[in-house]
């Protein structure tokens, strides 16, 4: 039986659904209906994989050619005497993770691996990095040698023209490329212009998987703008001529796991922007009712009591005082705070900010989608969405959603987002929060500290790569004078003058060197993200040659305005850095709107004149995974840090606190409790080398 007859089989007599069937396989909702919808769409391995566990049948037996395993490979390749193949075969299977006698061939797991590293991560060049992956990727597809592909010029016909049409116009150089492709596949195909649908796409794309070296994400992208392409054929006037109709690519939107329509939930999410969301930032009690409401209430109430003449002064005073500028917003004394609390509002330190609220709106989005989805019931109140009932098939369903490799603790700080709403802004009854506390503890990850996929991403830094890292900000500034030589040679020889330094340093190189900057002051103090990206001029002082940047307590995480602030120090090298930059660098990069601009780093592009350059460590990341080989996040720079010196001795371990600015010992053990135990088992196993026979 095809693989196709198999899915059908299982769906008719299990009564399941597709979506259902691919999200208990781990897998996109739209993934079962892809393969049964996309003509002659051929699944991934691990996609296969999946849906075998899932539904209990062999389903690589189904495919033509799937069963080859990397080992068979190997075992050919000896045969023929190729040493080098088997060699890299071997390095493929052993850095990817592959055991050879499980793993079936499959061209774009072989691609997608190439694509997610860098040459860094395994110490080797560009070149030697691209000929690994012509080889590999040659090896794992059709295993045919390399030979020149027929281009859209080797055709002559309606599809030339079309394309000398699309060269000739205003449309951008990428897209004449990308169209040539796209015309000589519809000229072997022999589809007309009017004949092409989302069907024509879909086997285009099938067809793009199977004959590039792109990765299936890179070849849907592809077929996409492909799309856009057809619809501006079909509608200019330019093109008109050619007869082509407009057609949708086969593809679902990828950021919706839930294919939910936000209309459907538009009356929930009313309720939570009108009402949840006043309430959590402290702006109105549970009721509804206004903070200044209810204070100008109170007021009313003890003017009524005829309380003390100076007590009314000193309260006016106050008010006076916190309406000044710079001066910080007004404390409630104590007896006012727990009116406020009882009446229903949440105060201090318990309010929810900006950043907060934007992040459990959309645990809420994803609460309620996942239930629309699951059993097709929409809950239409916040009420609804936090009955215990509810919860628990969201929960069911998140998890199916988000499984993957590593545990996640997502479905968890979304149970607790809503149990918070359920008990301090519903007051659910005891029972109903027994309920939640259950199905929390139920999802509940066992790990403190760093995640498990943070972790593996941590003992990725050997010795080589944390020397690397601490040498990136070198490294690149050596590309960047490069590239600056470069810029002033071509200049010279333009116009025979040499421009200064200065003056061939536009705004990609300038990005490059905010990266580096950011880069020398995460290694400083492993300070986080928004201490970096946000850092004012104003922040900086200078002492003996050598710079601080000093972050007001009230702007750190886990303090306030009366703790000590946050003194980042920087060595002589970054000192340096951070003065050249700012000196000559960054006014040479501002825009004429950006004279006034407060932070260090200022916003990038034609927008927030004002802002920050919000994408900047997303920069520093990206460099990172270039030149050192691993990928992480930003808020991961923090862990690093600690690693890199807890590496050097086990005793650094206050040091570390102190550092990463834990308040307790108990934090920072928790962070690194199984990195630990990893550094003591490299030390025992260090030691049983020591006392082995040679």
């Amino acid at each position: 039986m095809t693989l196709d007859q198999i899915l059908r089989d299982y769906l008719e007599t299990s009564g399941e659904s597709m979506r259902a069937l691919s999200l208990r396989a781990g897998l996109n909702p739209k993934a079962v209906s892809d393969i049964l919808n996309i003509p002659g769409l051929r699944p991934r391995n691990v996609t296969l994989s999946a849906l075998s566990a899932a539904t209990g049948h062999d389903l690589f037996a189904s495919q033509p050619g799937s069963s080859v395993t990397f080992a068979d490979m190997i075992k050919v390749a000896q045969q023929n005497g190729d040493g080098t193949l088997v060699s890299r075969l071997r390095w493929l299977c052993r850095n990817a993770g592959w055991a050879p006698e499980l793993r079936p061939v499959c061209k774009q797991d072989v691609i997608d691996f190439f694509d997610r590293n860098e040459p860094a991560r395994f110490d080797l060049a560009t070149g030697s990095y691209a000929t690994y992956r012509s080889m590999l990727v040659n090896a794992a597809g059709s295993s045919q040698p390399r030979q020149r592909k027929r281009r859209i010029d080797d055709i002559a016909g309606r599809y030339k023209e079309v394309h000398e049409a699309i060269r000739s116009s205003d449309l951008s150089r990428s897209v004449v490329y990308a169209s040539g492709a796209f015309l000589l596949f519809l000229h072997d195909q022999g589809i007309a212009p009017a004949e092409v649908t989302q069907d024509t796409l879909a086997a285009y794309y099938n067809h793009r998987v199977e004959t590039s070296a792109k990765s299936s994400a890179a070849c849907e992208k592809h077929v996409r703008e492909i799309a856009t392409l057809i619809a501006r054929l079909s509608s200019d006037p330019g093109f008109v001529r050619f007869g082509f109709i407009a057609a949708p690519h086969p593809f679902a939107d990828g950021r919706d796991k839930f294919r939910v329509n936000p209309d459907q939930i538009a009356t929930l999410m009313k309720e939570f922007d009108t009402r949840v969301a006043l309430w959590a930032q402290g702006k109105a009690s549970r009721d509804g009712l206004s903070r200044a409401e209810f204070i100008a209430r109170m007021d009313r109430q003890e003017a009524a009591g005829e309380i003390s003449a100076k007590k009314a002064k000193l309260r006016a005073k106050r008010l006076e005082k916190a309406g000044r500028p710079g001066q910080p917003s007004r404390q409630d004394a104590p007896s006012r705070s727990e009116l406020l609390r009882q009446a229903g509002f949440l105060i201090g330190k318990h309010t929810w900010s900006d950043k907060t609220l934007a992040t459990r709106r959309g645990y809420i989005v994803s609460l309620a989608k996942a239930v629309a989805s699951s059993v097709e019931v929409v809950p239409e109140t916040i009420e609804e969405l936090t009955d215990p009932e509810f919860l628990d098939v969201a929960a069911e369903t998140l998890k199916e959603v988000n499984r993957g490799e590593y545990p996640s603790a997502y479905v968890t700080s979304v149970l607790k987002t809503a149990r918070k709403i359920a008990r301090d802004y519903l007051c659910r009854s005891p029972e109903d929060l027994r309920e939640i506390d259950d199905t929390i503890a139920l999802h509940e990850v066992n790990y403190q500290g760093i995640a498990p996929r943070n972790m593996s991403k941590l003992r990725l830094f050997n010795d080589t790569r944390i020397q690397r890292t601490i040498d990136l900000s070198a490294v690149l500034l050596r590309d960047i004078d490069a590239s600056i030589q470069r810029k002033r040679k071509a200049g010279h020889k333009s116009d025979g003058s040499l421009p200064k330094a200065v003056e061939v340093i536009d705004p990609e190189l300038g990005r490059d060197i905010m990266a580096a900057l950011a880069h020398d002051i995460l290694l400083a103090r492993a300070p986080r993200s928004e201490n970096v990206v946000m850092a004012r001029l104003d922040w900086v002082v200078w002492q003996d040659g050598r710079a601080r940047i000093v972050v007001p307590a009230a702007q750190v995480k886990m303090r306030s305005a009366g703790d000590a602030d946050l003194t980042i120090q920087l060595g002589k090298a970054a000192s340096k850095l951070l003065s050249t930059y700012l000196e000559t660098v960054r006014p040479a990069i501002l825009t004429a709107s950006q004279k006034e601009n407060p932070y260090m780093f200022p916003a990038q592009g034609k927008t927030n004149a004002d802002g920050h350059y919000a994408g900047l460590l997303k920069r520093v990341t990206a460099r990172l995974h270039e030149k050192v080989g691993v990928r992480i996040n930003p808020h991961l720079y923090r862990h690093l840090i600690g690693w890199i010196w807890l590496r050097d001795s086990l005793d650094h371990l206050p040091k570390v606190q102190r550092l990463l600015g834990h308040k307790r010992l108990q934090t920072t053990i928790d962070h690194y409790a199984e990195l630990d135990e990893t550094l003591i088992s490299n030390e025992w196993l260090a030691h049983l080398d020591s006392r082995t026979a040679a």
